[in-house]
């Protein structure tokens, strides 16, 4: 496997990929400014922005509760496709399979014609697409008439190979940039169909007191687990002491909290880089925006406040406050929002907590009266393993056993088992004999011992 940058059809165009997880094959590591827009027409080689869309006056959406979608790879794709070709499929290291793949409005699917399999593949906006290079370690297998790139749902971690050939090197690369801009394309697409109309805003609400100190808030796509995103708005609050805090919210009413995730100096806020990839993380919190602008927007801000948490910087003031809205908004003005589908491609989910089970806990059973057991301390609750039985696999692994901290214990023969009971330890027919005990004080006085 070998680490090679990426070149399109002009010198210029560089792009250089970074290495994540769950690729096996090896990108560049230095980021730059992705010049592969998505604003293009479908196969054009041609870079736009898709950003600068012009569209109706915005007006102010009504969202109520909390949005949540699917992303499961497994959802129906959309009409008839958008674009067919073929392609070859990297399965496994040693085997290329040349596959007839057809790329959908949210989507795509590729079929195996030796083996009459159809795949079937939704996007998310928690995906990428990037170009990769690869370098096999089988010696029958030549990759170096290959230009390759990968689709990865890698919250899910999920790869999925192509490559494409051409009669020489620069028909390749073009021919692998066409396709590598209309999958991203399609991505763009399904992440704008998710999102409510609405404009990042900078002022805080009159009736709401918690948004005073706001610095921006929009709506961002946040991922819950490894099947379900939901569509929270995002309030962005200024540097206090030792972090800052993104409050979140189930809309932009600002009603119902859904948690807060604070930013220190030492926070690790980063893109996830991809072809015209709106996906970016704050520590474990993976986030998507509508476009690459508004992401750009966002880590900047964040990026400011960290560079304050640095330098210890003091709390604004509600003059700097005002300040740095102004500066937000400068920047708001050169971005124009993108036109979303009026539809989701996603299907549409109920965004359900998982709470851990309730765990009883019963005491043990009190000895009847006028049993001799009654003088003996209650018997300690005690948790066994379950042995696995006759033909059943043991899934709870070999049980543990405790060790002498003596290294000679060992190696001594173990002492052989006695019934002869302690001098200091009365038996059964001693205690009986015991004199009854009475007390002075009332059963007020008696408080019952902590628990443990």
């Amino acid at each position: 496997v070998a680490i090679s940058g990426i070149t399109s059809l002009n010198s210029d165009q560089a792009i250089e990929m970074a290495a994540d997880g769950i690729c096996r094959c090896f990108c560049g590591d230095r980021a730059r400014r992705d010049r592969l827009d998505p604003g293009v027409s479908w196969g054009s080689t041609d870079v736009d922005v898709l950003e600068e869309i012009d569209e109706s006056p915005f007006q102010a959406p009504q969202v109520a509760g909390r949005i949540s979608y699917s992303i499961m790879a497994d959802q129906p794709l959309r009409g008839a496709p958008i674009r067919q070709g073929e392609l070859w499929w990297l399965s496994t290291e040693d085997r290329v399979d040349q596959v007839s793949f057809s790329l959908h409005v949210n989507g795509f699917s590729f079929e195996l014609e030796a083996e009459q399999c159809i795949t079937s593949v939704s996007l998310s906006p928690f995906a990428l697409v990037r170009n990769c290079k690869f370098q096999s370690s089988c010696p029958n297998l030549n990759l170096s008439d290959f230009k390759i790139f990968k689709v990865s749902l890698f919250t899910q971690g999920v790869c999925y190979y192509f490559g494409v050939k051409g009669g020489d090197e620069h028909e390749a690369e073009d021919l692998r940039l066409r396709w590598v801009l209309d999958v991203s394309q399609v991505m763009r697409v399904v992440t704008l169909s998710v999102f409510p109309p609405f404009n990042i805003s900078c002022e805080p609400l009159v009736l709401v007191p918690s948004t005073a100190r706001r610095l921006m808030a929009g709506y961002l796509l946040h991922h819950n687990d490894g099947f379900i995103v939901s569509v929270l708005y995002c309030e962005l609050h200024p540097h206090s002491e030792d972090k800052a805090k993104l409050a979140i919210y189930e809309n932009e009413a600002c009603q119902t909290p859904v948690m807060d995730i604070y930013v220190t100096e030492r926070s690790i806020c980063c893109e996830k880089v991809g072809i015209n990839c709106s996906c970016f993380s704050i520590e474990e919190h993976q986030f998507s925006t509508r476009t690459l602008a508004e992401r750009k927007l966002w880590l900047r801000a964040i990026s400011n406040l960290k560079v304050k948490l640095q330098n210890r910087a003091p709390i604004p003031s509600m003059e700097d406050l005002c300040n740095f809205r102004s500066s937000i908004k400068e920047h708001l003005a050169t971005i124009k929002p993108a036109r979303a589908p009026s539809d989701p491609l996603l299907q549409r989910c109920h965004w359900r907590p998982r709470h851990a089970a309730a765990v009883e806990v019963r005491p043990p059973p009190l000895p009847p009266q006028g049993d001799s057991s009654a003088m003996q301390p209650p018997t300690p609750l005690m948790l066994k393993p379950r042995l696995p039985s006759a033909g059943e696999d043991d899934l709870f692994g070999p049980l543990a056993t405790i060790q002498s901290a003596d290294p000679e214990a060992s190696k001594r023969e173990p002492a052989p088992l006695t019934t002869q009971v302690p001098p200091h330890v009365l038996s059964i027919e001693q205690q009986a004999n015991l004199p009854v005990q009475t007390c002075s004080r009332s059963s007020k006085d008696c408080l019952p011992a902590p628990a443990g």
